[in-house]
């Protein structure tokens, strides 16, 4: 039975044989998502050369305002993906409601759901294509939410080089997809939503963030 990986700092994941090329964050979340998106982008600069793709739990059956909420409070361009569209730094992209979001080389591509809501797991059908597609270049962040999406996707983003930031679960307002985040002892950061998840150096947390719970 393989050991589970040891926690790494952003620094180190500089290192990694990409590491020249700009970096993907790939944010997680459902119940609770919209207040968390809010404060996690107020508190990221404009010129961090890192771009964000959000990922949440949307109904399917009506227009989707999650861009338009967003861009009030982020100091960079917010926007829906609707087609095929290169990955920019300094943006950052929403999923578009009843569609699945792929990264495929330096693309998002739409996909569609799972006919079964049983089966629909968007948040981790992201991370893994993001893991696939940018190596050692993926960050993967878990904000609040009921439930277990984003778990496997974790696990894949630290598999392939990548780093897992995780919201600490005792300020979530749901705490059911940070904690099981952690549970697959692949996070690299735990940290609260007041802490500088994204730098103009970068990194995707202080480096006195502190690791997954023993």
């Amino acid at each position: 039975m393989m050991s589970d990986p040891e926690p790494r700092s952003p620094e180190q994941s500089a290192d990694a044989p990409n590491a020249g090329r700009s970096s993907v964050v790939g944010i997680g979340a459902s119940a609770g998502g919209l207040q968390a998106l809010k404060q996690f982008f107020s508190a990221v600069p404009t010129d961090s050369g890192i771009s964000y793709v959000v990922v949440v739990h949307l109904p399917t059956d009506r227009e989707s305002h999650l861009a338009d909420l967003l861009q009030a409070h982020a100091r960079m361009p917010v926007m829906q993906v609707t087609e095929l569209t290169p990955l920019e730094p300094n943006q950052i992209y929403v999923v578009p409601p009843g569609r699945n979001l792929s990264a495929v080389d330096s693309h998002l591509r739409l996909a569609p759901l799972e006919a079964d809501r049983r089966d629909r797991a968007p948040v981790d059908h992201f991370f893994r294509t993001l893991a696939e597609s940018f190596d050692g270049q993926a960050v993967a962040v878990v904000l609040t939410g009921t439930g277990s999406d984003g778990a496997q996707g974790v696990r894949r983003i630290r598999e392939c080089g990548g780093i897992v930031v995780v919201q600490d679960p005792e300020e979530a307002e749901f705490d059911g997809m940070p904690r099981s985040a952690i549970n697959t002892g692949a996070v690299d950061l735990v940290l609260p939503l007041k802490a500088r998840y994204a730098s103009g150096s970068g990194s995707v947390g202080p480096s006195s963030g502190r690791g997954p719970p023993s």
